[in-house]
């Protein structure tokens, strides 16, 4: 049987630290080795737990060195996962988020 943190890993499809996945697991009140089930994969703490893996390719660092590219998501894949995280997001009750680009405030004293 599969674990919960197993079906994350699989279900991102991308590269993802399996530390990371284990602290959403727990900040979602999951023991990242329990079996996953029909009634986990539709619980809002799981979708919540895919969101928040998701999101993080959102928010991953670009770099490249040599051959490697680690965190280069085109426009269009960062739009598709980003519209995927709120749908999740929206579907469990939870705040949309955006790509995380930093605003600009200005202050005028």
């Amino acid at each position: 049987m599969k674990s919960i943190c197993q079906a994350l890993i699989d279900e991102v499809h991308y590269s993802i630290p399996v530390g990371f996945v284990e602290n959403v697991l727990i900040k979602r009140g999951f023991d990242e080795s329990a079996p996953f089930t029909r009634e986990v994969a539709v619980s809002k703490g799981y979708k919540g737990a895919l969101a928040d893996c998701l999101y993080s390719l959102i928010q991953a660092v670009n770099f490249s060195e040599s051959d490697k590219s680690v965190g280069n998501l085109t426009d269009d894949q960062r739009r598709l996962v980003l519209k995927r995280v709120n749908a999740l997001y929206d579907e469990i009750g939870e705040p949309l988020v955006d790509e995380g680009k930093p605003e600009v405030e200005c202050l005028y004293l």
